[in-house]
């Protein structure tokens, strides 16, 4: 068995990342699913794949996912708001991405952008799409300025203290990061009104189509004449675009169409006509809710952290679980399809909800939803408690960037301080418990590990070697770089982290350089992720927010992308002097 080792991690290997590119399987099962595989086949004993769940840094990580939390309950992201949009584009991009920025240094850049969605989104002095997108870039670039300020980092440091090495230093990543993060910033205040979206404030609402639902409901004057004979094909701002009927998708509806008791009609539209369809007697909602409740609108972003992920409207038991009923569903400008009860819900998705009393009062909220319009979910704390939390975070993150306090033991205290004055609750921490980043982090150790231990990181290096002879150490450098980003795009910028570190290990210990320059080149490769919405979770947050299309990503990133590689890799040189 054991003289199959290595070729059992490699087939692994190439799977893994053949399901990560050509499926829609979710990451974290992918990583599990990896693991497993190689305890069953004899690869690793179960207690070194487990001790990769153990690994300081991913600690570090989780507890710095759950002190996160107060803070996006603090006003000072709701304060900055009026700040950042009371000049002109240029300004105000230049302010925001000044603050969420630096804030995204120290603090969860998830978090930042969630706790500045909601408010950037409400205000009218300058439309959220020329506000979110910047919002989502500079959070990126200021997660590359410290070893906390992304999971990129963390998850890298995990690698490099697995490996044997020295842990990379709290500002280990400042001196690349500085210079790419201010030259990055330059070009995004330079082109925001230039390549961003110039949807005006009045139009907003109108260009953000939405797809809802209704039923043919039992005796319904509707059912046995077609859709034309009912009037529904001449409706303002409301289109229909199927009839279900049991299993049955139709689409395009045709005018001659007749309809049935019990068929469902999807329509999509402007959200503020919805009240067009009340006129049609016995077209009733999929859910039977009061008028007061119904009246009662709020308007969501699913979170890149909620469990509802992957899962139907229908299979969640919304109504049960929230106290509220799914209105109508949109996801950036794409077309869905086949009725929104089986429609799979992703992160960045936006819902319009009719909540009740007790939904500002469920402990999953916070975890699964950015609330954009409507009540407020999020328990605001007090002033003084505001002060107090972003003191003792400032204390602790001093002292472990100094080496006085161990990082992980001061975040440790801090949340045990937290519980303890009831700031967090144990349902908190339930609730936002990192579990899909942690299981493929805790995988990738292990299989990063069973690549070293088996022998299949050396066939790596060797075969580097004979692929890349011509190529000069910074001609590596920059193809780790290169094939880290693809890989982000594709996959997410966590997973290219853990498929790309020990590869890059290998590949520079062929020329015997300092291992450093590819492992800042991973780090910085992995968050480069400026073209699509769906390598990077901020990217996802604001895309249906801000009503992008993906080629609005392609306008305005590229030149973000450019900028921030020549510089990383140009500073990345400079340093270790490759």
């Amino acid at each position: 068995m054991e003289e199959y080792a290595a070729y059992y991690v490699a087939c692994n290997l190439v799977a893994l990342v053949a399901l990560l590119v050509f499926t829609r399987m979710q990451p974290w099962m992918i990583f599990l699913g990896s693991s497993c595989l190689m305890y069953m086949l004899g690869v690793m004993p179960l207690e070194e794949l487990l001790s990769g769940y153990t690994n300081p840094s991913l600690l570090v990580l989780v507890m710095l996912y759950f002190v996160s939390i107060p803070m996006e309950r603090t006003s000072m992201m709701r304060r900055m708001t009026s700040y950042v949009a009371s000049a002109s584009t240029r300004q105000s991009v230049f302010r925001l991405g000044l603050f969420s920025g630096c804030f995204s240094a120290f603090v969860n850049n998830t978090a930042v952008v969630a706790a500045m969605l909601g408010p950037l989104t409400r205000q009218r002095t300058i439309p959220a799409s020329r506000l979110l997108l910047p919002l989502s870039y500079a959070s990126i670039l200021g997660g590359t300025l410290t070893l906390i300020g992304t999971s990129t980092n963390l998850i890298v440091n995990s690698f490099v203290l697995q490996s044997g090495f020295e842990p990379l230093g709290f500002f280990e990543f400042t001196s690349i990061g500085l210079p790419v993060f201010f030259i990055c910033l330059g070009v995004m205040t330079l082109l925001a009104p230039t390549l961003l979206p110039k949807n005006k404030l009045q139009e907003q609402a109108q260009v953000q189509e939405y797809f809802l639902e209704r039923r043919i409901m039992p005796g319904s004057p509707l059912a046995g004449r077609s859709v034309q004979e009912n009037g529904l094909r001449q409706l303002e701002r409301i289109f229909l675009v199927e009839v279900i009927r049991e299993h049955h998708v139709m689409a395009p509806v045709s005018p001659q169409e007749v309809l049935q008791e019990g068929d469902t009609l999807v329509f999509t539209g402007d959200l503020s006509a919805i009240e067009l369809l009340d006129d049609f007697d016995g077209l009733g909602a999929l859910e039977m809710f009061d008028q007061q409740v119904r009246d009662n609108l709020v308007e969501v972003i699913v979170s890149p952290t909620a469990a509802l992920v992957g899962r139907s409207i229908k299979e969640v038991d919304f109504r049960a679980r929230f106290d509220a009923a799914v209105v109508a569903v949109r996801r950036g400008n794409q077309r869905l399809a086949g009725g929104l009860g089986q429609l799979e819900l992703e992160a960045g998705d936006a819902l319009v909800l009719a909540v009740g009393d007790d939904f500002s009062r469920r402990r999953d909220i916070s975890a699964d939803f950015i609330v954009v319009g409507g009540v407020e979910y999020n328990r605001v704390l007090t002033r003084p408690r505001e002060v107090a939390i972003f003191a003792a975070f400032g204390v602790i993150v001093a002292l472990g960037a100094t080496g006085f306090v161990p990082l992980l033991k001061g975040l440790i205290l801090l949340l045990a301080v937290l519980l303890f004055s009831r700031t967090l609750t144990l349902e908190d921490l339930r609730a936002r418990f990192p579990y899909q980043l942690f299981v493929v982090i805790g995988s990738a150790l292990a299989l990063s590990q069973a690549m070293f231990q088996t022998g299949l990181a050396d066939n790596i290096s060797q075969l580097a070697g004979d692929m890349f002879s011509g190529l000069s150490p910074v001609g590596a450098l920059i193809g780790v770089f290169i094939l880290t980003w693809l890989f982000t795009e594709l996959v997410t910028n966590n997973a290219a982290a853990a498929i790309m570190f020990p590869i890059a290990i290998a590949i520079s210990g062929q020329w015997g350089h300092d291992y450093l320059p590819f492992v800042m080149a991973v780090a910085f490769g992995a968050s480069a992720s400026f073209l699509s919405p769906f390598g990077y979770q901020t990217n996802l947050m604001v895309y249906t927010a801000g009503n992008y299309r993906v080629k609005d990503y392609l306008k305005f990133g590229l030149p973000v992308l450019l900028a921030y590689s020549t510089v990383a890799l140009t500073m990345i040189s400079w340093l270790y002097q490759v």
